[in-house]
Order: structure tokens, then sequence, then C-alpha cells
């Protein structure tokens, strides 16, 4: 299963950017796995492609 790692810098302005970030992922067939806060704007995302073989 694909996995892609993004790095994400919300800034001092929020998490609205992320969660526009979040939604385009998952247009993309992407699901949010996990979130890890590096530092107080610095994050890092990690999702997974939705598993295909569950249609197969």
């Amino acid at each position: 299963m694909p996995y892609l790692v993004l790095p994400y810098d919300s800034g001092p302005l929020g998490f609205e950017g992320m969660q526009a970030l979040i939604n385009e992922k998952a247009a993309e067939g992407y699901a949010l796995l996990q979130v890890i806060e590096r530092s107080t704007y610095q994050w890092v995302l990690i999702f997974r492609k939705a598993d295909e073989q569950a249609s197969a």
C-alpha cells in the first residue's frame, strides 16, 4: 500500500490550509493516516492510498 509523506507549515494563520490539503489528497484517493507536530507551525502529514484490491 503506497504512502505519501508531506511536510506542512501552517504558519500563524492556522489550519485552514491544512484542511484544504487534506481534502485535496482525499480527492486524489489518499486517506490521512497520521499528523506529527514537529514545532509550533511545522507538521508532517502521512497519507495512505486507498486499497484498490477490495473492489477486485
